[in-house]
C-alpha cells in the first residue's frame, strides 16, 4: 500500500538540518535527515593537508573493537599498506568459477554487513593552522564508512559518490600529529543507490581526502549563478555569500567578488560592508554584470577566473577562487537553443573507472579520456555514477557538456519506501551542491531506472519523485531535470518519461518516441506491473514538460574488439533481432544500429541528443600485463563500450566518430552530364560555427583500383549558419574525374572538413556519378555515415 508523504515539510527539514536526525513521516515510519553542508577552502595552497598517500589497512575479522583499531592504542606498523584514493577491495576476477552462495552484483547479498576494513593515516596538522578553524574532507568513501579522528567517532558516512565534511577545530592541536581512521564498510542499508553493479565490489576511499583551515570568520557557503540575458549580450554572476563569526567579538568586513579573463585584469568587481556579530552568520548578496561576454560552449569553452576575497581587520586575507562561464540553454517544442544557436548532445555514458584504480579515477588520465572522447567528436557526457569533482572541472575546460547523475540508482525496490526519501534528499543535495557552479553541467539527471515494483507502491513512488525534482528546483532553480526510466523488460516495452522532470527520457527503444511524435498521445507503466496510464502532448506540456527528449542510454553492444564476426553482441534493439549464426560482421552491425538511432535523435529537431551507453566499461583484470589483456570480470558480464580499459579504441570507436560527426556527408551524388560542378546537402550541427569559418578540403580522382590514392587538393568554400543545412556545389577540377564522368562512369571526391581549431571531424568519400547510374546502387555503404535515413 502506497503511504503518501509530505514532501515539502521534509525538504524544508533537510536544507535546514544542523545535525543527523530521525524524522517521522508516517504512522511507524521514519526516514534519517542529514545535513550537507560544504566549507569553500581556500585559494592559498598551505591551508590545505592532502590525505592522499599511503594509508594502513587491517581487514575483517578484527583482533580488536572498531574502536580500539581507530586509536592511537593500537600500533599499525604491521598492517597492510595501501595507497589512498584506490581500491582496498575489488571484485576478485577468479571468484566466479565456481557459484557463490546468495551472489547479487545489485544488492550485494553476497556480501557480510560487518565485512570491510580500518584504514588509517597519521599526519602532522600544520603548526601555522593555531587559531584557524580546521576541517576534515572526504570526497568519497565509497561505498560508506564511519570516520574517526584521533580515536573519537565523527559520524557514519552512508553515500558512497557524495563527500562528507566535519569541522575538527575542537579535536586536533596545530603542530601535532593527527591520526584519521575510518571504518570502511563493504556494504550498507542504502548501497542500492550507490549502483555497485558497475562498482565490481570496490571498496575504498574513491577521491581524495585533505584536512583544510580557514580563519575564525570564514566564508562558509556561497552560491551564485552565471546567467545570460535572452540577447546574450550582458553576463550576470549574482547570488549569495554566506559568512560566519565563529569569534567571540563582532568584526566589520568587506567581501570583494571579482571576475577577470584569461589575464589578471577584472571584467567586473563588486565590494560590499558588512557586520558580523559573534558566534552568527550574514547573508551578503551580491551581483556583477559583465558586457559582451565571452560564452562558453563545447567549441569555444570560454571560462572566467572568479575570486572571492573576504578581508577583515586582523586577519590575512581569504580567497576562495573558482571558474564560471557565461552560456543560456532554453527548452521549447521548438527544439533546444544554446547561447541563441542550434545544439544537439553526442553523448556518451561515463561510468567512473580506471583499469588499475578501480573507482578512482587520477585526474590526468581523466583528463586523457576526455580528450579521447573530443577526438571521436563526443561533446557530452551522461554519467552513470555521480562523477568526481574532477569530471566537472575537466568538462569546464576541454568543453564537455555534463548531464550529471544524481546518485539514487535502481530503486525498483525502494523508490516507494519513505524510509530511503530521507538518505536520497542527502545524495541529491550533495550532488548539487558540490558542482553547480560548474557551466558544463547542463542537466540535473535524477537517478536511474527508478520504476515502482507494483501498482500497491506506484502513488507513493511518483510522489517520492516529485519531490526529488522540486528539491532539485530548490537548491538549482538554473537548471533542467530529467529522469531516466528503465528500457524494455518484462511486461514493458519501452518508456518515454514525459511525466516528471523538465526533459523526457527514453532507454533502448524509440518505438514509443516515435509514436508520441506521430500521434501526440503516450501510454506509460507506472509500474511493473505493467498498469498503463495514458498523457497527450498538451497534458505534458501542461504539467511543465519542456517539449524536449533526450536519449540517455541507447546502443548497447557487447564491445568484445576480438569478436569480428558476432552479430549477437547487439543487445536489446528495436530492430529484429539478428541471427546469431549468420557470421554478419560486427562492425557492420554495429554501425547500422548507431545509424538508426543516432540518425532518429539527430533528424528530430526537438531532441536535445543522446548518450550512447556506454563510452568504457568496468572491469576487474589480473595478470602482469593490466586490464584489460588479462582474464577480466567485467561489471554486467559484458565488455560494453568503445574503448578499452587502457584508453585504446576499439573498432567501433571509428564508427561512432564518423556518425557523430556535425556534418554527415552522403555516400553519392548525382552529375548531370557536361556539367562542370555536382551538389551535395549538408547540415550542420555546430553549435556556435558557422561552416564558413571551417576549411573544406577536397580531393577528386576517377574511379576505380587507385582511386582512393590522392594527393592534390581543392578548398571549397562553403557558408552554413549552426542549425542550417545548405546545398553545396562543389566544382569538379580533377581531370581523371572529369573524363570518367563523360565516359559514363564515375569519380570521386572525398571531403576533408576542418573546424577553426584544425581538427578534422571527418573524412567523407562521395562518389560522383550519372542520375541513372545511381539507380544502380541504391543501398547505403557499407561503413561510413549516410545522410538518408
Amino acid at each position: 500500500m502506497s503511504v503518501i508523504i509530505d514532501g515539502d515539510k521534509l525538504i524544508e527539514r533537510q536544507l535546514r538540518a544542523t545535525q543527523t536526525e530521525e524524522v517521522v513521516v508516517a504512522d511507524g515510519i521514519k526516514t534519517q535527515i542529514v545535513p550537507v553542508r560544504y566549507t569553500p577552502p581556500l585559494a592559498d595552497p598551505s591551508l590545505t593537508l592532502s590525505l592522499d598517500g599511503a594509508w594502513r589497512v587491517k581487514r575483517r575479522p578484527f583482533p580488536k573493537e572498531e574502536a580500539m583499531l581507530a586509536s592511537s592504542a593500537i600500533k599499525d606498523q604491521n598492517w597492510e599498506k595501501l595507497a589512498q584514493p584506490g581500491k582496498i577491495f575489488y571484485a576478485d576476477p577468479e571468484a566466479e568459477h565456481a557459484p557463490i552462495p546468495d551472489w547479487d552484483r545489485v544488492t550485494l547479498s553476497h556480501i557480510n554487513p560487518e565485512d570491510g576494513a580500518v584504514i588509517r593515516r597519521s599526519v602532522r596538522i600544520p603548526s601555522a593552522w593555531a587559531g584557524k578553524r580546521i576541517y576534515l574532507r572526504f570526497d568519497s568513501i565509497y561505498p560508506a564508512g564511519r570516520v574517526y579522528l584521533n580515536g573519537k567517532l565523527l559520524g557514519d558516512h552512508r553515500s558512497g559518490l557524495t563527500p562528507v565534511e566535519y569541522d575538527v577545530t575542537e579535536l586536533v592541536i596545530p603542530g601535532e600529529m593527527a591520526l584519521v581512521a575510518v571504518r570502511l564498510l563493504r556494504k550498507h542499508k542504502f548501497v542500492q543507490m550507490d549502483m555497485p553493479r558497475h562498482a565490481l565490489e570496490f571498496a575504498g576511499l574513491a577521491q581524495p581526502a585533505c584536512f583544510f583551515a580557514t580563519e575564525q570568520c570564514q566564508i562558509s557557503d556561497y552560491h551564485l549563478c552565471a546567467e545570460l540575458d535572452s540577447a546574450l549580450v550582458t553576463g550576470t554572476l549574482a547570488g549569495s555569500v554566506i559568512l560566519r563569526n565563529h569569534g567571540t567579538t563582532a568584526v566589520n568586513a568587506k567581501i570583494r567578488l571579482a571576475m577577470t579573463e584569461q589575464s589578471d585584469n577584472p571584467v567586473a568587481v563588486v565590494i560590499k560592508d558588512a557586520v558580523l556579530e559573534a558566534g552568527n552568520t550574514v547573508e551578503v548578496q551580491l551581483s556583477v554584470t559583465v558586457k559582451n561576454p565571452k560564452l562558453w560552449n563545447d567549441e569555444f569553452p570560454n571560462l572566467y577566473q572568479t575570486r572571492l576575497e573576504l578581508e577583515i581587520p586582523g586577519q590575512p586575507v581569504q580567497t576562495v577562487v573558482f571558474r564560471a562561464g557565461f552560456r543560456r540553454m532554453e527548452l521549447s517544442p521548438a527544439g533546444p537553443e544554446l547561447n541563441g544557436h542550434f545544439v544537439k548532445f553526442r553523448g556518451v555514458n561515463h561510468l567512473t573507472f580506471h583499469p588499475e584504480g578501480g573507482m578512482h579515477t587520477p585526474r590526468e588520465w581523466l583528463k586523457c579520456n576526455l580528450q579521447l572522447m573530443k577526438k571521436a567528436n563526443v561533446n557530452a557526457i551522461r554519467t552513470h555514477f555521480l562523477g568526481p569533482r574532477d569530471l566537472a572541472d575537466l568538462c569546464d575546460e576541454i568543453g564537455i557538456y555534463l548531464l550529471q547523475e544524481l546518485p539514487i540508482d535502481w530503486g525498483t525496490h525502494y523508490i516507494h519506501d519513505p524510509e530511503w526519501v530521507g538518505p536520497a534528499l542527502m545524495r541529491i543535495e550533495g550532488g548539487i551542491r558540490r558542482d553547480r557552479h560548474h557551466p558544463s553541467v547542463m542537466v540535473w539527471s535524477v537517478g536511474n531506472e527508478n520504476m515502482p515494483e507494483s501498482s500497491g507502491v506506484a502513488e507513493a513512488g511518483w510522489n517520492h519523485l516529485r519531490i526529488y525534482d522540486r528539491f532539485c528546483k530548490r537548491l538549482d532553480p538554473s537548471r533542467p531535470t530529467m529522469f531516466p526510466p528503465p528500457g524494455p523488460s518484462n511486461k514493458i516495452n519501452g518508456i518515454f518519461e514525459v511525466r516528471v522532470g523538465d526533459i523526457a527520457d527514453t532507454h533502448y527503444s524509440f518505438n514509443l518516441q516515435k509514436e508520441f511524435r506521430r500521434t501526440g498521445k503516450m501510454v506509460n507503466p507506472r509500474s511493473w506491473d505493467a498498469d498503463m496510464e495514458a498523457m497527450t502532448r498538451e497534458q505534458a506540456l501542461a504539467r511543465g514538460w519542456s517539449g524536449v527528449w533526450f536519449s540517455s542510454e541507447y546502443g548497447i553492444f557487447n564491445g568484445l574488439p576480438d569478436l569480428l564476426n558476432a552479430p549477437y553482441l547487439s543487445r536489446i534493439c528495436d530492430q529484429a533481432p539478428k541471427d546469431v549464426l549468420n557470421g554478419e560482421n560486427s562492425l557492420q552491425v554495429f554501425i547500422e544500429r548507431l545509424r538508426m538511432e543516432w540518425g532518429n535523435m539527430r533528424a528530430d529537431p526537438s531532441c536535445l541528443g543522446g548518450a550512447y551507453f556506454p563510452w568504457l566499461c568496468c572491469g576487474a583484470g589480473k595478470g602482469h600485463e593490466g586490464n584489460p589483456w588479462g582474464w577480466v570480470r567485467w561489471g554486467e558480464d559484458a565488455d560494453w563500450g568503445v574503448v578499452t580499459a587502457d584508453l585504446l579504441p576499439k573498432p567501433f570507436f571509428w564508427a561512432l566518430r564518423v556518425l557523430f560527426s556535425p556534418v554527415w556527408f552522403p555516400p553519392r551524388a548525382a552529375w548531370k552530364k557536361g556539367a562542370d560542378s555536382f551538389a551535395v546537402t549538408l547540415t550542420n550541427q555546430y553549435n556556435a560555427i558557422d561552416l564558413k569559418d571551417c576549411v573544406l578540403r577536397t580531393q577528386q580522382n576517377s574511379g576505380g583500383k587507385w582511386m582512393s590514392m590522392v594527393r592534390q587538393y581543392r578548398d571549397v568554400p562553403v557558408t552554413c549558419p549552426p542549425g542550417k543545412t545548405v546545398t553545396l556545389d562543389v566544382p569538379i577540377w580533377h581531370d581523371g574525374m572529369k573524363k570518367a564522368l563523360a565516359d559514363g562512369s564515375f569519380g570521386y571526391c572525398r571531403f576533408n572538413l576542418l573546424d577553426p581549431k584544425g581538427f578534422r571531424p571527418i573524412t567523407a568519400d562521395v562518389f560522383v556519378m550519372p542520375k541513372e547510374m545511381i539507380a544502380r546502387y541504391n543501398d547505403v555503404m557499407p561503413v561510413g555515415p549516410d545522410a538518408v535515413l
